[in-house]
C-alpha cells in the first residue's frame, strides 16, 4: 500500500511497554552534521534505534549485512553506485530491510527509478521530523511511502517512451557505470543491459548512449 504523508507535527512516541526499540535503523549519508542530527532525532523515539551509520555505498551494504536493520535511510548521492543501486546492494545483503531514500532536489526521475528498483520509500530532505519518523514506521510495517510533491511531478511530467527498467539502466549509465557494473547492480546479464541501452537509444532517437542520456535529461525523463 502506498501512503502519501501529510507531514504531521512531530511528537515523540511514548515509551515502548517492553522498554526496548522495535525498529532498527541504518543511516547512510555523507554529511556528518545531517547524519548526526537525524540519528539523534530517531534515537529519541522509544520504538526506534539507530544501529549503524555509514558514509559510502560500500559501507552501507557492509553494515546492512552486519546489523540486518529493519529500515535503511539512504542519501542517493552517496559515494559509490548511487541510491537505487545502493538499495540493490543492501537487498542482496539484507533482503528483509526496507529502504528509504532522502533526496535533496525534487526530480520525478528519481522517484520513477526508485520505484522500478523496488525502493519502498522516497522523501525530500526538507520533510518535517514527524513525517520522516512516520515514514520509517510505515516502512517497518511493510508499507510504502512516497513524497506527494514527487508524485505530483510524475503526474505532471510528459509521458516518457522508455520503460521503468530502461530508465533505470540509462540512469546508471548516465552516472558513469559500465555495462558490467549495471548488470551486477541490477542482477542482469551484460547482454540484457546492452539491449536495454539500445532500446533507450532507439526510443529517444539519439545517435548513441550519450545522446540518449542528454535527450532524456532535457525532457525530464531522467
Amino acid at each position: 500500500m502506498i501512503t502519501l504523508l501529510d507531514q504531521p507535527p512531530y511528537r515523540p512516541a511514548p515509551a515502548h511497554p517492553a522498554g526496548t526499540p522495535t525498529v532498527s535503523v541504518l543511516l547512510a549519508d555523507g554529511h556528518h552534521l545531517f547524519r548526526s542530527g537525524l540519528g539523534a532525532l530517531l534515537d529519541r523515539e522509544a520504538d526506534l534505534a539507530v544501529v549503524a551509520e555509514s558514509t559510502t555505498a560500500e559501507e552501507a551494504a557492509a553494515e546492512a549485512a552486519r546489523t540486518r536493520p529493519t529500515v535503511a535511510v539512504l542519501d542517493p548521492d552517496l559515494p559509490g553506485p548511487g541510491g537505487p543501486a545502493t538499495a540493490a546492494l543492501i537487498r542482496d545483503q539484507a533482503p528483509a530491510t526496507a529502504v528509504l531514500l532522502l533526496i535533496a532536489v525534487p526530480r520525478s526521475a528519481d522517484l520513477q527509478r526508485a520505484v522500478a528498483d523496488g525502493v519502498a520509500g522516497v522523501l525530500l530532505k526538507d520533510v518535517p521530523p514527524g513525517a520522516l519518523i512516520a515514514a520509517v514506521r510505515e516502512l517497518a510495517r511493510g508499507g510504502r511511502v512516497y513524497d506527494p510533491r514527487l508524485v505530483l511531478d510524475v503526474v505532471r511530467a510528459p509521458g516518457a517512451p522508455l520503460t521503468p527498467r530502461e530508465l533505470t539502466v540509462l540512469g546508471h549509465v548516465a552516472e558513469g557505470a559500465t555495462i558490467n557494473e549495471v548488470a551486477a547492480a541490477l542482477s542482469l546479464s551484460p547482454g540484457t543491459v546492452r539491449n536495454y541501452v539500445s532500446a533507450a537509444i532507439a526510443k529517444t532517437r539519439g545517435r548513441n548512449r550519450c545522446d540518449a542520456i542528454r535527450i532524456a535529461r532535457e525532457r525530464g525523463w531522467l
